[in-house]
């Protein structure tokens, strides 16, 4: 009993399987086609391109255009192929994407007409903004170095004006204010050569402190040097910077803020920062903290 038992058991297995085997299957369906029309550069029907499609799993397919430029793919399944139209006398052909979808027809017309002019207009777009570019960055080179040979005259007139005579100091602080406002001017025309985010942004606002920082003008250095930093908070040299004109100000506590964060950024430099602090400090007669 327990031996016939387990016969029938497998007899209603062996069943089972075999229905399941001869039950026929959903298919996937194959109804999607992906047809068009090609031109060629002049406009007319273009016949005898070889036109390939690739599935998303890689399987390929490959037919030509007729004498009226038309080509069809069908019984495809549902997914994104890519398009390569073999154009002659290229090496790589022109690809494009389409989706296909069950049931429905994709169509995919090049007309490669109109496809090579507005390719030819990028492409000179493309160059006429380049070259736009590179006139300027030209032009802000230029600036940033007449700016640069002007704060150098400045810090050699405010040595010598540390030195000169009390006659002479009147004209050489003139002169000094002459050297700072040219200076300024030429940074803010290097600005006017910066594009949208353009990378020497933080460097032209950092020069700018610099032309003001050389002629003693504290405030106006100050929120250069903090747009600088605002734009590219990880350089150093600007809080250092920041640092000086800040203490010469009176504002000790944001100078020792200013100096805090060079030194963090550069350890290997920290020591500069906190002489400089406690040269500010010395300066504002507060020779405890100095020390």
């Amino acid at each position: 009993m327990k031996s016939f038992h387990k016969s029938c058991v497998l007899a209603a297995m062996v069943l089972a399987a075999l229905a399941s085997v001869l039950t026929p299957r959903a298919a996937a369906q194959l109804d999607g086609v992906i047809h068009g029309q090609i031109m060629d550069i002049v406009g007319k029907p273009w016949a005898d391109i070889g036109v390939q499609i690739v599935n998303d799993q890689g399987a390929k397919q490959e037919t030509k255009t007729d004498r009226d430029g038309n080509y069809a793919f069908r019984n495809l399944r549902s997914g994104v192929y890519a398009i390569y139209v073999m154009l002659p006398g290229q090496n790589q052909p022109f690809e494009d994407r389409v989706q296909v979808q069950s049931g429905t027809e994709a169509k995919k017309d090049y007309n490669f007409k109109e496809i090579a002019g507005k390719q030819s207009a990028e492409y000179q777009e493309a160059l006429k903004k380049n070259e736009e570019a590179k006139k300027g960055l030209e032009a802000l080179k230029a600036r940033v170095a007449a700016g640069d040979a002007l704060i150098a005259q400045e810090r050699q007139l405010k040595a010598d004006l540390a030195k000169a005579p009390a006659d002479q100091r009147e004209a050489l602080k003139q002169k000094l204010a002459d050297l700072s406002n040219q200076a300024v001017t030429e940074f803010k025309e290097a600005q006017k050569t910066l594009g949208e985010k353009d990378p020497n942004a933080p460097l032209v606002f950092f020069k700018l402190g610099e032309a003001y920082d050389a002629a003693g003008r504290n405030e106006e250095a100050a929120e250069a040097y903090k747009q600088a930093i605002a734009l590219k908070p990880e350089v150093p040299g600007y809080y250092n910077n920041l640092g000086n004109v800040l203490a010469r100000a009176g504002k000790i506590d944001e100078a020792k803020a200013a100096y805090t964060k060079s030194a963090e950024l550069d350890p290997a430099n920290a020591a500069t920062a906190w002489r400089n602090f406690g040269i500010s400090l010395h300066n504002a007669n507060r020779l405890g903290d100095a020390v």
